[in-house]
């Protein structure tokens, strides 16, 4: 472990990725705030290892700080090295990112990583009084990568979309000509085409989970667009769902799917007083917290004919060899015998989410 500080030209973040950047076939650079020119930290560097640079930041949207990105990112995808077939680039999203972090590799190992105070800018790696930590363990190193990627909320922005969010940006300052530097009407990432096979996570698990109980049938009328919701299960502590599953939850009595989550938090216990404030929590004790990755399909879930069993018939029929649940079978009948979760195959999974999203949009 070393620390890195901007109070030395030589020992500055700026001086130090450069060096581990030119020992590196892949770099990760996961900053909120991006430098107005990328050819002003890599127009010197003779990169001749390079292969592939993932860059993580944010496109909040209704902030000025987007128009101000996307000019940014249109130096990053012009780079000079990206000319040819021998280095590529990933951009991905985390609007609620707020940590620095450089993560450099050889052979697709991590070798080195900073975890800083200093964004990816001018000010951040050069003259802001800032103050990092260099980091060689692999093992922290592979665990901090992972939960990185964990937060990506859109993933695999191509240069096309960078230059369309441009033109975009542009349109806007020309009828807007006088914006300040504040909250503003735009939300570039909804001119993204983004599909959900973009950042289809293999990694986490996927359920099919029932809204409301037989006397209680979820109303045509009622709406799931809250960004939050708290997802109950029965007295049986569901232990398989972790923390980035996700959640397609469908309403008892319609059928249909409501919306989709992605568990924000392990399993939580009702207390008494909750119970005894609401008896029907005594049925189902356990709940999760939801993060809503469909807002705007959960407002007009009614809207669409996405019943479960019309779902899960039309994909069998397009992929007969296939099976819908994790355990290889082809039914959802366990969820007649009262059960609150239904582990998914990541097939069926990826089929379902893309009808979603696809009207989420």
């Amino acid at each position: 472990m070393k620390i890195i500080s901007n109070s030395d030209a030589k020992s500055s973040h700026f001086s130090r990725i450069k060096e581990l950047a030119l020992e590196s076939d892949k770099i990760i650079i996961i900053s909120p705030f991006l430098m107005g020119d990328f050819n002003t930290f890599f127009n010197d560097l003779k990169l001749d290892n390079l292969s592939h640079i993932h860059l993580i930041t944010t496109l909040k949207p209704k902030s000025f700080d987007q128009i101000n990105k996307t000019n940014s990112l249109m130096t990053f995808v012009d780079l000079p090295i990206f000319n040819d077939d021998k280095v590529s680039f990933r951009i991905s999203i985390n609007n609620k990112l707020h940590g620095k972090i450089y993560i450099f590799k050889k052979f697709d190992k991590p070798f080195r990583a900073i975890i800083t105070s200093a964004n990816f800018t001018d000010s951040g790696l050069s003259y802001n009084h800032e103050w990092g930590i260099e980091i060689s363990d692999f093992e922290e190193i592979v665990k901090l990568e992972s939960s990185i990627g964990k937060c990506i909320e859109i993933d695999n922005i191509t240069k096309t979309d960078i230059y369309k969010l441009a033109e975009v940006s542009n349109s806007f300052l020309e009828q807007k000509p006088n914006t300040e530097i504040r909250e503003i009407d735009l939300d570039l990432s909804s001119y993204l085409n983004i599909n959900s096979t973009n950042h289809f996570d293999y990694s986490v698990n996927y359920w099919l989970k029932p809204i409301g109980v037989t006397e209680h049938p979820v109303e045509q009328t009622r709406k799931f667009d809250n960004s939050e919701f708290d997802l109950h299960f029965s007295k049986l502590r569901p232990t398989g769902v972790k923390i980035n599953d996700i959640l397609i939850c469908y309403g008892v009595g319609t059928g249909k799917i409501l919306s989709i989550y992605k568990a924000l938090t392990l399993p939580i216990k009702v207390s008494d007083e909750e119970i005894e404030k609401d008896d029907w929590m005594q049925r189902w004790p356990w709940y999760i917290k939801g993060g809503n990755l469909t807002v705007n399909y959960g407002g007009n879930w009614s809207n669409y004919n996405f019943n479960i069993g019309l779902v899960a018939n039309n994909y069998l029929n397009q992929n007969a060899n296939n099976y819908i649940l994790a355990n290889g079978s082809k039914s959802l009948g366990g969820l007649n015998w009262g059960k609150d979760k239904l582990k998914l195959s990541t097939g069926f999974a990826k089929f379902m989410i893309d009808l979603v999203y696809a009207k989420n949009k």
